[in-house]
């Protein structure tokens, strides 16, 4: 062996002794107390340990980033929508299906024979309150509860609504006409809703029936009508009052809809609604509540300045499939009819305090949409619709945070979601074999004996 070799042997083999010695100096070291070594992680504390450096690429640190901000917006997400700000639990199909209680439930007829074959709800929204006892000064203020701004005008265009509403249903045997509005003034406790029906029953016009009813309007003069019976018994025509069913003396004044046989007349009230957005809601609540089912389509007559609010703010609140048709009808329809003259500021004023206040609180339940509904509300009343329509509570009762406009739309299933099994669309078709040409078709809570989607 040479010099070199030898050389190169022996340092190899010092080096591999250092080694094993400074591996059994480790162990000794580390199993004495109070002494840490600097090159073991695992002894290190944890502060220290956190303070180490490590390698951590690009993509690592991206996708951290992305996690973290995926778990901020589902939470934000969360706290918002699945909680009420205002400390109300969110309804569930569980919680409300068939909740109607039954000392209510045993309290109800059956409803008006020919009432399962409407399914068009006709919404004629009420601004104010017809005080008059003829029908003839109904173009005059004094005969309106009004606010100071309705005056000079608006009673022409309400009668036109109620004009307008009677026709829509008297062309579709299949219409319920609803007059929508509450008790909103102070001065009267009569609604809004049961002075336009009144004012209508007072008209002399055709007023739609239900199918198979034999009624009939006697009226006198043009335009001066005068309720005089609806059942002519009498052999001359005269349409004599029968005093039996009404007092001779009630019938005179024609702000009260009284009349024998009044309950065959395809007109109803809904009676609770304080703006225009209840005014939607608890109307087809109001046809659920009197058919017994949801409808199929909605036509709202009202002002023609507030047709984006309908449209764009109030039919997407409550889901209703605005864009959507049945056996060739829109789903939804608005009829608008403003007052004569100067219409350019009375839009300016509804897209300020109206359609930008509901575009920020869909729902109405905060800041100045709320003290409004209170301040209509003077004899603090509440609707029933809960128990009525148990089927939409949840969105009775949805609040959304204040300022989150469509985002903060109702997330629960509604009676008229298109989402029904096999077996229900099946058993629809056969019921309603038109349905299956293309027309469409509407769930709701007939179709939930077959088992229709829940939450």
């Amino acid at each position: 062996m040479s010099k070199a070799s030898s050389s190169s042997f022996l340092s190899k083999a010092a080096r591999k002794t250092s080694l094993v010695r400074s591996a059994h100096g480790s162990a000794n070291a580390s199993s004495a107390p109070g002494i840490t070594l600097l090159g073991s992680a695992s002894a290190l504390p944890w502060r220290q340990r956190l303070a180490q450096r490590s390698r951590v690429t690009n993509l690592g640190i991206l996708l951290l980033m992305a996690l973290t901000s995926l778990s901020v917006v589902l939470n934000i997400k969360h706290w918002a929508f699945s909680s009420d700000p205002l400390g109300r639990t969110p309804a569930r199909w569980d919680t409300f299906f068939s909740s109607t209680p039954k000392a209510l439930q045993i309290t109800l007829p059956e409803p008006i024979k020919g009432t399962d074959k409407l399914n068009h709800l006709v919404l004629v929204v009420g601004h104010a309150i017809w005080a008059g006892t003829n029908f003839a000064g109904r173009m005059s203020d004094d005969n309106w509860v009004l606010e100071q701004y309705q005056r000079g005008g608006s009673v022409k265009t309400f009668w036109k609504h109620i004009e307008r509403g009677i026709q829509i249903a008297n062309k579709d045997k299949r219409a319920l006409l609803v007059f929508s509005g509450g008790q909103t003034r102070s001065q009267s406790l009569q609604t809004e809703a049961e002075s336009y029906f009144s004012l209508a029953l007072s008209s002399g016009m055709d007023l739609p029936v239900l199918p198979g009813s034999s009624f009939t309007l006697k009226t006198i003069g043009d335009h001066e009508a005068i309720v005089k019976s609806f059942f002519d018994d009498d052999k001359d025509g005269a349409g004599h009052i029968d005093v039996n069913a009404i007092g001779s003396g009630a019938i005179q004044n024609e702000a009260i809809a009284a009349a024998p046989g009044l309950e065959q007349i395809r007109m109803t009230t809904e009676t609770f609604a304080l703006d225009s957005y209840e005014n939607l809601l608890f109307s087809v609540a109001r046809f659920r509540e009197y058919t017994g089912a949801f409808p199929e389509r909605i036509t709202v007559v009202g002002f023609g300045m507030k047709k984006e609010r309908f449209e764009n703010l109030h039919a997407k609140a409550i889901r209703w499939p605005s864009r959507s048709y049945v056996l060739g009808h829109k789903r939804f329809a608005y009829i608008g009819i403003d007052d004569e003259g100067d219409k350019i500021e009375k839009y300016k004023h509804e897209q300020q305090d109206g359609y930008k206040l509901f575009e920020r609180d869909m729902y109405g339940c905060h800041g100045e949409l709320l003290a409004k509904r209170k301040s209509r509300n003077p004899a603090r009343r509440f609707h029933p619709y809960f128990s009525s329509a148990p089927e939409i509570a949840g969105l009775l009762n949805w609040c959304p945070p204040d300022g989150v406009g469509l985002q903060g739309t109702y997330p629960k299933s509604l009676p008229w979601d298109p989402r029904v099994t096999d077996d229900a669309l099946m058993a629809m078709r056969t019921k309603h074999p038109s349905y299956t040409r293309g027309g469409g078709w509407l769930p709701d809570i007939r179709w939930l004996q077959f088992e229709r989607e829940r939450d």
